[in-house]
Order: C-alpha cells, then sequence, then structure tokens
C-alpha cells in the first residue's frame, strides 16, 4: 500500500511539475502572477517527490519549508489570483473556476489545510515502501495514527490535482 502510495504521489507530483515547462511564454499582469506561483509549487512538489521516492535524502526540515510555501501559496492567496475576467489566452485556466467559484476556493482552501498538514508531519519519514502496514490492533483506539510525510505529500499532491482536474485546461504534448 504504502509503495503504491508513494508511487500515486511520484506521479502526481511530475504532472504537476511538467506542466508549466510548455505555458505561454507571453503572460502578463495576473496570469503571470498566477503562473508563476504555479510553478512555484510545482517545483516543490518535484523536490518532494524525490525525497519520497528515495532519490535524494529525506530532509524534514526541507520538507516543512517546502510545505509552508505551498501552504502560503493556497487559500486566498491563491483565488486572489484569479479575478473575473482575468481569463487570457495563453492561460490553461478554464471558465469553470468562475462559473463554481465556490468550489474552486474550497479547492484552493484544502491544499493549505493539506500542506499545513504536510508540514506538521514532517519528522516522520515516509515508511519505506517495503514496510508492513502499521497494526491497528496495537494502536490506541483513543489516538488516530500521526501521519506519515509520504501520507501527507500524497494528499498534496491529490489536492493539486483535484483542482486541474476541474479547472485546469489539459495540455497537448
Amino acid at each position: 500500500m504504502k509503495r503504491k502510495l508513494l508511487g500515486l504521489f511520484a506521479v502526481a507530483a511530475g504532472t504537476l511539475a511538467t506542466a508549466g515547462v510548455f505555458a505561454d511564454d507571453d503572460l502578463t499582469g495576473v496570469a503571470k502572477q498566477r503562473h508563476d506561483l504555479m510553478e512555484s509549487m510545482a517545483d516543490a512538489m518535484q523536490s518532494m517527490a524525490g525525497m519520497a521516492r528515495g532519490i535524494q535524502p529525506y530532509d524534514a526540515e526541507k520538507v516543512r519549508e517546502l510545505a509552508e510555501k505551498i501552504a502560503n501559496s493556497g487559500g486566498d492567496n491563491l483565488t486572489s489570483l484569479f479575478p473575473e475576467g482575468s481569463l487570457t489566452a495563453g492561460s490553461h485556466a478554464l471558465p469553470a473556476i468562475w462559473e463554481d467559484w465556490d468550489r474552486f476556493a474550497s479547492l484552493a482552501s484544502n491544499l493549505s489545510e493539506a500542506a499545513n498538514a504536510l508540514a506538521e508531519a514532517a519528522d516522520t519519514p515516509p515508511a519505506p515502501p517495503s514496510a508492513a502496514p502499521p497494526d491497528p490492533a496495537a494502536a490506541d483506539a483513543d489516538e488516530e495514527p500521526a501521519m506519515d510525510a509520504g501520507t501527507a505529500m500524497f494528499n498534496v499532491g491529490m489536492s493539486c490535482k483535484a483542482c486541474h482536474d476541474d479547472f485546469r485546461e489539459e495540455e497537448d504534448h
């Protein structure tokens, strides 16, 4: 299960990281600002994917820093970059953002919440892919098990993916 989670996180992070590579270099104003913010979050996700997959050594402080960067980029900071009428050529934003603003804003808030949970979980490295799942019978019934950073990273990636699935135009590569 853990191997599957890390694999899915890596795929999500890779997808997000390459999404901006083909963006229009002619973006200006708020469309450029949001593109740059998305690129910054994609870079953070890519860096964490390397740690989650064991390609780079796990660094709890770096994960916390990247998670806080994403958390601060979500919520109102993200939605403020999508004012009504800011759909421009070269942008991959879909009109659905403004047609279903409440859902878009909710997903932006969920991103911050997931990233904050990752910052809190940073001191618990992802379990190795070969690790056995925790024994639920051994856990204290009154305590919810602590989330490890791998699961928290996956949740951040899925938060990004949920928004992109509904509100971002697919790119033809």
